[in-house]
Order: structure tokens, then C-alpha cells, then sequence
């Protein structure tokens, strides 16, 4: 298969690895890619700046079998759409599906009509209105979180206790960047449980789980600091029960397809269901995602050996033989364990600076599909000597695997030592994965 991979983030850089790995493949294009993704592709020779008809354009003339689109942003704006109908299939939604993620609103709506266990929620317009509900929420029930409908780069969340943090969120969503995407802005009840997602392939084939993976949203160890798009991320979740998966595709997966499905919408591709889990109420839904998780897609990528490329092209409608699809839709081995950890600019995650940059060896990028730890790029580019100089924003995801967490921690923790001792500048956080290594011991013994 000949295949268009749009995007130019770690999560790309991990699904450009996967893929090469797939005997599906013939021909792997990037678009617009980054320098860590050398030797997994070739470049397609289109501007970042280039338009979808552009984009069409060159993927027919590539004779290209599936576009896959890893950000949210251009599933959003129509991608999908624009595929279709120049007949080439895309994994990854169209327009209108897309608004689960594009617009927080829709996706309540969504679920109320769907009857997918949530948080009560209102929804408000205007610094005013959004400040008057929120305290009034947070009188009533001692907190309240205050999200950013449209899309916000994983960073229009904020969990408030108390005034202050109602002000300060206010703030962020009226007055920065994300003032745009706070045009409606949801207000909704605290849940209480643990936290993890849930990624599904959808399409022709049915619902093909890839399984759960814990993101570690907030800036700082100890889960203190602003939300981010994430700081670090593990997988398998020990934690949660045996019918953990089956729960998810009975109470949200399946009623959530049949609602849209009442309004004519149909969905193919990566389904991402933020949960929150507790023992009484079981999965009730955060939010929902039209693509792979980031960092989830990194740490998921090695632990998970099977071909994704089978997986995507099968909910895609594409003709996979039979063995192929069959190996890939085995679930996972049971004795393997990911971990990672994000690095990020020191400005991150409200700053743009990419302060005091570093140049990294290439060797730090080694695309070798039989290793067990892999340095996945988001924001890296050409250095001196073939090195990476680092940029702003999150920058790296360190991922490794083990027969462990413990073993996995201490593999991907090394890495991450070993690239500040080069990037002094560099910040992440020290306890992604020690919680679930404390636990699985507890459970050994």
C-alpha cells in the first residue's frame, strides 16, 4: 500500500515507525513530516502551507491508497472531506464527525442524546456569563472545570477549588491565544476517580480496540501546575478491571456510534475516549479525541506489536489478506510495558520561547524498529554536524518498553538523563509511571 501521512508531530513520528514496520507497505509519504522521521519516509515535496487541493492533487499523482491524518486540526477543517472526494480513503474522520473534538458542545450533545455517563454541564458565552456560572458551580459543589469548546491544543482545561483559580482560568481563556476556541465554553462538575484513555480503531471492520493508556496532564510532579497536552504517558493501566474495555464498548463506544449515526454521521478512524474511572460509577466519559493521543501514541506504539497499518487500512474498507488481518487483531502480549516522558521547553506551556536550544546527536533518533526505547520528535530541526536542535512547545517523547514498568521507568528515565546532560534547558516531570511501579509491586507479592 502506498500511504500519505499528514502531520509533523511525535504522535506522526510514532505512526511513521509503526507503519514502516507493516509488509502492507509499499511507499510511505510524509507531510509536511520533521527531520526525526528521516529514513521512514520520503518527504512529499508540497510547502507546510499547502492546501488541501494542493494535497489531493499530489496524492493522486502519487497513485496513493490511504491518507492517514494524525492531528485533530486538519480533520477539523475538512481533510477527510476533501479525500473523499477525490475517492482516496482517509483514516481519520470527516468534517462532521470530527466536532467531537472540535467543539466540546457538540460532543455533550452528543452524549446527553446518547445517554454516555459524563459530567452535568452547562453552557456559557462571554467572560461575564462564564464567571457568574463558574462560582456559582463552585459555591454548590466545591468545584467546577472550565473548558475551551473549540480546540485548544490540549490546554483549555482547567480543574478550579477555589476563586482564584476560577479567575485565573478565566484568564487564560479570554485573554490568550485560546480566545477563539473559548467562544462557548463548557462548566462542568468535578468527576472523582482515576484517570486514563481509551483508543479504538472504527470503521468497516467494527471497533478495534488498541487498548488503555494514563496520560499525566498537569505541568508539574505530584499532578500540580497547569493542564498541558501531556507530560508523560504509560501503558498497559494494571489498575483497572478485566472488563474494562468491554465496559467502555457497551456504555460509550456503541451507544456513541448509533447517535451520530441517527444524524447521518458516519465515523472511520482513531477514536480517543478520555475516562474517568471509579470503583461505584465505573468509566464516565472526560472527552472525546478524533485521533491518537500525544504522548499516548508513542507509548502505545512499542508496546503494542501489532500492525496498525492492517488495523487502519481494514476500517478503511481496503482489501488486507486475511492472515494479516487476523495477527493484528490478536490482542496485545501480556508481558510488555511502556513508558514516557515528555520534554519540553522551558516556556512550556504558555510561552513560545524555545529558550536555550540544544543540538542533539542524530544517533538519539534511531529509527531502528527492533529497539525497545525510541526518542520520538515533535519540535526538532536540522542542527549542526546532522544533530537536532530543539525547539519550543513539547519537544521529545522518550518512550521505552520493558518486561516492567520498574524496567521500562529506568529505561526511558536514562535516555532522558542522558539528553539533559545536552539540553540543560529542558523540563519534565520525575514521576511518570511510579505510582503504577509502587502498585504492580504491591500486587506481586
Amino acid at each position: 500500500m502506498r500511504i500519505l501521512l499528514v502531520g509533523k508531530g511525535g504522535r506522526e513520528h510514532a505512526l511513521a515507525w509503526k507503519m514502516s514496520q507493516s509488509e502492507l507497505l509499499s511507499a510511505l509519504y510524509l507531510w509536511p513530516g520533521n527531520v526525526a522521521m528521516q529514513g521512514l519516509g520520503e518527504y512529499l515535496d508540497l510547502p507546510a502551507t499547502a492546501d488541501f487541493t494542493e494535497l489531493v492533487a499530489a496524492a493522486k499523482r502519487l497513485q496513493i491508497d490511504l491518507v492517514v491524518s494524525g492531528p485533530e486540526a486538519p480533520l477539523s477543517q475538512g481533510l477527510a472531506d476533501a479525500f473523499a472526494a477525490a475517492g482516496i480513503p482517509t483514516f481519520g474522520p470527516r468534517q462532521a464527525a470530527a466536532q467531537l473534538e472540535a467543539s466540546k458542545a457538540f460532543a455533550k450533545r452528543i452524549m446527553t442524546k446518547a445517554g454516555i455517563p459524563t459530567a452535568a454541564h452547562v453552557l456559557v458565552k462571554g467572560e461575564s456569563e462564564c464567571r457568574e456560572e463558574a462560582l456559582a458551580m463552585l459555591q454548590a459543589t466545591g468545584g467546577v472545570v472550565l473548558k475551551a469548546s473549540g480546540l485548544a491544543a490540549g490546554k483549555g482545561v482547567f480543574v478550579c477549588s477555589t476563586a482564584t483559580e476560577v479567575e485565573n482560568g478565566i484568564q487564560r481563556l479570554f485573554h490568550s491565544d485560546m480566545s477563539a476556541a473559548s467562544d462557548t465554553v463548557v462548566l462542568e462538575e468535578v468527576l472523582l476517580g482515576r484517570e486514563c484513555s481509551y483508543f479504538s480503531f472504527i470503521g468497516s471492520h467494527g471497533p478495534l480496540g488498541l487498548g488503555f493508556a494514563v496520560d499525566y496532564k498537569r505541568l508539574e510532579d505530584g499532578d500540580v501546575g497547569p493542564n498541558t497536552g501531556g507530560m508523560g504517558c504509560y501503558a498497559p493501566v494494571p489498575w483497572l478491571p478485566k472488563e474494562a474495555a468491554t465496559l467502555v464498548n457497551e456504555r460509550v463506544i456503541a451507544p456513541l456510534l448509533q447517535a451520530l449515526k441517527a444524524e447521518g454521521i458516519y465515523y472511520c478512524g482513531c477514536l480517543y475516549v478520555g475516562l474517568m474511572w471509579s470503583e461505584t460509577k465505573g468509566p464516565q466519559v472526560v472527552e472525546f479525541n478524533v485521533r491518537l493521543g500525544d504522548p499516548e501514541a508513542q507509548v502505545l506504539a512499542l508496546y503494542d506489536e501489532r500492525d496498525w497499518l492492517a488495523l487502519m487500512a481494514a476500517s478503511c474498507g481496503l482489501n488486507v489478506p486475511e492472515a494479516a488481518l487476523a495477527a493484528a487483531c490478536r490482542p496485545p502480549s501480556s508481558d510488555r510495558y511502556s513508558v514516557a516522558v515528555v520534554m519540553a521547553a522551558s516556556s512550556y506551556p504558555y510561552g513560545s520561547d524555545a529558550g536555550q536550544a540544544a543540538v542533539l546527536p542524530p544517533q538519539m533518533f534511531s529509527n531502528d524498529v527492533q529497539t525497545n526505547i525510541m526518542t520520538f520528535g515533535a519540535n526538532v530541526s536540522r542542527g549542526e554536524r546532522d544533530g537536532f536542535a530543539t525547539g519550543s512547545g513539547r519537544v521529545l517523547a522518550v518512550s521505552a518498553r520493558g518486561s516492567s514498568f520498574a524496567a521500562a521507568r529506568v529505561a526511558a528515565y536514562n535516555r532522558v538523563h542522558e539528553i539533559a546532560g545536552l539540553w540543560r534547558s529542558a523540563r519534565w516531570r520525575s514521576d511518570i509511571g511510579s505510582r503504577v511501579v509502587k502498585e504492580t509491586k504491591e500486587l506481586e507479592r
